[in-house]
């Protein structure tokens, strides 16, 4: 087990992935945030300057998420059905 499963895979040994689970919460996060973000940028441009308000939002909850270890959108995405076990 020296290695761990970097060199479980390194040595072309097999390994089974489930396809059928959702993605880590963490890149929900990543991929949501910079949705949101691109969308409040692209809305702020071509609708209301109001707009940009939604990419600083998503940016301070970024930032107190790294400074406290608490993200309130993982928690969110985390509740999510698709997230859930199946019965």
């Amino acid at each position: 087990m020296e290695g761990g499963l970097d060199a479980w895979k390194k040595a072309g040994l097999p390994v089974l992935a489930d396809t059928s689970q959702p993605l880590e919460v963490n890149r929900q996060v990543q991929i949501t945030a910079g949705a949101l973000v691109l969308s409040g940028v692209v809305l702020g441009a071509a609708a209301s300057p109001a707009f940009y308000l939604l990419s600083a939002f998503v940016g301070a909850g970024l930032m107190m998420a790294g400074i406290t270890g608490w993200c309130g959108m993982a928690r969110l995405l985390a509740i999510m059905p698709w997230n859930r076990r199946a019965a």
